[in-house]
């Protein structure tokens, strides 16, 4: 079986991220992996469209992938668009444009897609027998997975992000009370209406991935200076989870900027995030998460070394 070196880099709602990885078969091995926030859906719920200075944004990190990419000489090359881009009127015009001049491979994934290839990458290294549920919660929306052996049978994603939560219900710096109490039950309102409690079954284990899970987990750890290989695998309870979010719901922006476990642009929406995460977990009657260091990247990876996606 052959070797294939695959880059793929996921242009997200608020982080533009990189992976390359030698995929043989089942296995997965990183060479180089980056992220970088963007805000590529900065303004997308208010206006319906990608802002010039988002595109900008984007462009520059992507030009700088597209070098190491070469420079490590990967087979084959695919460029990720998820929420913000379905939802702009201008995104697939921008994600084909961008591909196009760089010669990558593209694909703009439906949420069902990107649960499915989230929860194969949080998979690797579960045991195939026991049924997982997977939550990413991302920049401009939230997916939730469930099932076996890498494989979800059951995905849903619902339009709730940190970034679309921050934009329009958290304007102030610290968040209040009521703005708190408005933005939890409107994530609990949104989760009523589409997560199917008897579909996602009774998982053995529950996994969250991407940026907020990841930097509340370092944030827990009380890491001063973030550390993959300590994170990956950390078990959250919900209890504690809620500590935290109201503990940097306390902080201003400019506090949390501070935080050295806090990468530079995620200050001002790990709250709305924290929200979600705590939401999905009150919702699936969920009382502990496990943190993954795998994710739609490395389901991505694996994938399209296989030309399954």
């Amino acid at each position: 079986m052959s070797t294939r070196r695959v880059t793929i880099v996921d242009t997200g709602t608020n982080s533009t991220r990189m992976l390359i990885a030698d995929v043989e078969g089942s296995i997965i091995k990183e060479v180089s992996r980056d992220t970088q926030i963007t805000r590529l859906g900065e303004g997308v719920q208010e206006h319906g469209r990608l802002s010039p200075e988002a595109m900008r944004r984007v462009e520059r990190c992507f030009s700088g992938y597209r070098k190491i990419s070469r420079y490590l000489e990967s087979d084959d090359e695919l460029l990720l668009a998820t929420s913000s881009v379905r939802d702009a009127a201008n995104g697939e015009a921008f994600i084909a444009s961008l591909a196009k001049g760089a010669g990558f491979d593209y694909r703009i994934l439906s949420g069902e897609q990107e649960a499915g290839l989230a929860f194969a990458g949080a998979s690797i290294g579960q045991p195939e027998e026991v049924r997982l549920m997977l939550v990413d919660a991302g920049g401009g929306s939230t997916e939730i997975a469930a099932g076996s052996g890498g494989v979800a049978d059951y995905t849903v994603s619902i339009n709730l992000g940190c970034v679309r939560l921050k934009e329009t219900m958290l304007s102030r710096d610290p968040p209040d009370p009521a703005e708190m109490d408005a933005a939890a039950a409107h994530i609990q309102l949104l989760l009523r209406q589409a997560l199917d409690v008897n579909r996602l079954g009774e998982p053995n284990r529950v996994l969250a991935v991407a940026g907020t899970a990841t930097s509340l987990a370092a944030i827990d750890l009380g890491l001063e200076e973030y550390d993959r290989e300590r994170i990956h695998g950390h078990v959250m309870g919900r209890d504690r989870l809620q500590e935290l979010t109201y503990k940097l719901a306390a902080m201003k922006v400019s506090e949390r900027r501070k935080m050295t476990t806090l990468e530079k642009g995620r200050a001002d929406v790990i709250v709305a995030g924290a929200l979600i995460l705590t939401g999905v977990m009150v919702s699936a009657g969920v009382d502990e998460i496990i943190i993954s260091e795998n994710d739609l990247l490395d389901g991505a990876a694996l994938r399209y070394a296989r030309r399954e996606l």
